[in-house]
């Protein structure tokens, strides 16, 4: 795959994923454990379901803006800028007075929001073809972060407490702004020219493409299957294992969802696209089954190998979308507006992470069937809406 790319484009993906890792490394960190940080200030699921979602919600909000910004004034200063953001946000986290401080913080840090932008950035620097393959690239580092956060978060809470996670958080932040500013090199655009094709393309008229808007949507149920299973898994595993044990639980899961991910972009490359997004969200649908009636497929006795299977199966269908989503977003969408098209996936998918955690909060109060519900009809929609998407 090494070959698709110059050395230019090769050092602009090692830069920029580099950087934007640093920054996930925190976010990561936070997420197998936020669940029970919640729980030291409020006893109301909502409320912590509420303080799981807000990051999204900022986020969301926010990613139409920096991708219009960045494609009038760069890429590179709006990540500056959303880091620094992030880096805030997380020292607010880690010394909350209560719930709602929590909350007021996990919206600063959701202010954050460069993930339209670093998509921009390498789409502007890779031909279309390569493209998956570059998103997978840019995955390494990340998936990097991804596994030594998830395994690394609650080994380092049970020793240095929930909110040691949240600090070591904003100082990541702070050191991926310094990397980025340093290293990461912006290709040369015609400023000019795209700002006035945004101008001529909306944001309105960017959804009104149907495939960019079968795919945020896709991006919206892939980000609320993400928070509901992350919301609900340590609830689960602590019934099991110790908090500095969950490495056993997850070190499966993120070796696979390793694995899953290059293959998944492999396919996309080849013209598989659409036929791997179907069979991610059908497995996706199978992990929720898996992780909320393990009894009705005979694993009661096994509870450690039932939530083992259905995160494995979680992790494999989500590492194999969340390469896939944003190519296809850039192949639909007219090449002025990278920044502008991603921003609405971003801003579905971010908002699909806050409606996850919401939804959680409240339907986990109310019984696990209707959690188990609305995960089984998000992926039904997401099989469906796969099927029908026309770029490839």
């Amino acid at each position: 795959m090494t070959a698709k790319f110059s050395p230019d484009q090769k050092r602009t993906i090692a830069a920029l994923s580099t950087s934007i890792a640093i920054r996930m490394l925190g976010i990561f960190l936070v997420l197998p454990v936020f669940t029970l940080y919640g729980e030291q200030f409020t006893t109301s699921k909502p409320l912590i379901g509420l303080a799981f979602g807000a990051y999204g919600l900022t986020n969301a909000l926010l990613q139409v803006p920096f991708g219009r910004l960045s494609d009038r004034f760069g890429r590179k200063p709006l990540l500056l800028i959303g880091l620094a953001l992030h880096s805030v946000g997380s020292i607010l986290a880690a010394m909350p007075a209560n719930i709602f401080a929590l909350i007021a913080a996990r919206l600063v840090q959701g202010a954050g929001a460069i993930s339209s932008v670093a998509f921009a950035l390498v789409a502007d620097s890779v031909e279309e073809g390569s493209r998956a393959t570059a998103m997978a690239f840019l995955g390494i580092p990340i998936g990097l972060s991804f596994v030594g956060g998830i395994l690394a978060g609650p080994a380092i809470a049970s020793v240095a407490g929930y909110a040691s996670l949240f600090w070591l958080s904003g100082l990541l932040s702070v050191l991926a702004t310094i990397y980025l500013g340093v290293t990461v090199q912006e290709p040369k655009r015609d400023r000019s020219k795209a700002a006035a094709d945004a101008d001529r393309l909306s944001v309105a008229a960017v959804l009104r493409i149907g495939d960019i808007l079968k795919l945020d949507a896709c991006g919206f149920l892939m980000s609320f299957f993400m928070s509901s299973f992350f919301f609900h898994f340590p609830l689960l595993a602590r019934r099991y294992l110790p908090l500095g044990s969950y490495y056993v639980l997850l070190g499966p899961m993120v070796f696979m969802a390793a694995v899953v991910m290059f293959c998944a972009s492999g396919a996309a490359d080849r013209g598989w696209a659409k036929a791997t997004g179907v069979a991610a969200f059908v497995v996706l649908s199978i992990s929720g089954l898996l992780l909320f009636r393990s009894a009705d497929w005979g694993l009661q006795a096994h509870p450690l190998l039932a939530l083992t299977i259905a995160g494995i199966l979680f992790f494999a269908g989500f590492s194999s979308l969340e390469p896939i989503l944003p190519s296809l977003i850039t192949k639909a969408s007219p090449k002025t507006v990278y920044g502008t098209a991603l921003g609405t996936f971003n801003t579905l998918q971010f908002l699909g992470s806050f409606a996850g955690g919401a939804a959680a909060g409240i339907l986990g109060a109310l019984g696990n069937h209707l959690m188990l519900a609305a995960l089984l009809v998000a992926a039904a929609l997401g099989v469906l809406l796969m099927a029908q998407v026309t770029t490839v």
